[in-house]
């Protein structure tokens, strides 16, 4: 029986989960002049904090207790906090919010290649392998040309970005075998565990007391906070909801173009042909993977707990 289009409502809140995912690397982007890496990363992992320490009080959830369900976030908040944030800090302070985009929509790639190579839970079929390929293949477009000139400092921060997206990947593939954790308390657990290591970080490397931010910087820092950190969870955490996770994949196929045009409206950006063709390719390379949109693409940068109950 084919499935029922998309009510104007369910494209609403499909379309503004995109743009709240496209909004965190466009946030940061306006940040990482204003802040070190570290302290801009810390600053907005102690700003969400709050908010899902109130979420779980006010639904009565605690965190983890077993020592085995501490150590499993305690690993994944590197994987979807500490090392994302931390990355694309310090590759935006070179490449563009656009390009962040593109390099972070492999996320649904890599998870299904990563979870097929270490938990076999996912066949991958000749559609499949050729969709990754493909997929890949837009990450070297986007890259190359910097490559080909040299490993010049845009490639540096490309690949230093792209750390982000391995790491979130391989998390989520650690967080498929802790499926029974409440998705409001891995939340709060991965934030309070990311604060210990990145608030450290900041002061042993940078300076963040000297740092003197202005009302404008403040407001920016607590909007990427909110809009851009703890708004995709909520979204994506109702989309799934309403139509599945094997639709509410789409958000994250949309995600890098709404971030590509995001750049071009606010920030003024221009990304050259090389780049426009690597996200051609990633984005084929989705769609040929997921077919109908499947529940690998899930997966999403922004928001840990909603992308991990979107890939059961």
């Amino acid at each position: 029986m084919p499935e029922q289009a998309l009510t104007w409502r369910q494209m609403v809140l499909l379309l503004a989960t995109s743009a709240s995912f496209a909004s965190s690397v466009i946030l940061n982007k306006l940040m990482v002049n204003a802040l070190p890496p570290l302290t801009l990363a810390a600053s907005r992992v102690l700003l969400a904090l709050p908010f899902c320490v109130a979420a779980m009080v006010l639904m009565r959830r605690s965190l983890p207790r077993e020592p085995r369900d501490r150590a499993a976030v305690a690993l994944a908040s590197l994987g979807i906090i500490t090392v994302p944030y931390t990355a694309l800090a310090i590759g935006q302070q070179t490449i563009a919010s656009g390009l962040s985009g593109i390099l972070y929509s492999i996320i649904p790639l890599l998870t299904l290649l990563l979870g097929a190579v270490f938990l076999r839970d996912e066949r991958l079929g000749l559609a499949r392998l050729a969709g990754i390929a493909t997929g890949m293949a837009g990450v070297v477009v986007v890259i190359g040309p910097s490559v080909l000139g040299g490993l010049g400092e845009h490639a540096v921060a490309e690949l230093i970005t792209l750390c982000g997206p391995i790491a979130y990947a391989s998390a989520m593939v650690l967080m498929r075998r802790f499926r029974h954790i409440d998705p409001v308390s891995l939340t709060t657990g991965a934030f309070v565990a990311a604060s210990m290591v990145l608030v450290p970080l900041a002061f042993i490397f940078e300076r963040p007391l000297d740092s003197r931010p202005d009302v404008g910087i403040l407001v920016t820092l607590l909007a990427l906070a909110t809009v851009g950190t703890l708004m995709p969870a909520v979204l994506n955490y109702l989309l799934v909801r309403q139509v599945g996770a094997t639709r509410a994949a789409v958000a994250m196929f949309l995600m890098p173009v709404v971030a590509v045009l995001g750049g071009w409206a606010f920030l003024d950006e221009r990304l050259g042909i090389h780049a426009l063709a690597g996200l051609a390719l990633i984005l084929v390379g989705s769609f040929l993977v997921n077919g109908r949109f499947g529940r690998a693409g899930a997966a999403s940068m922004p928001a840990p707990s909603a992308a991990i109950r979107a890939t059961d």
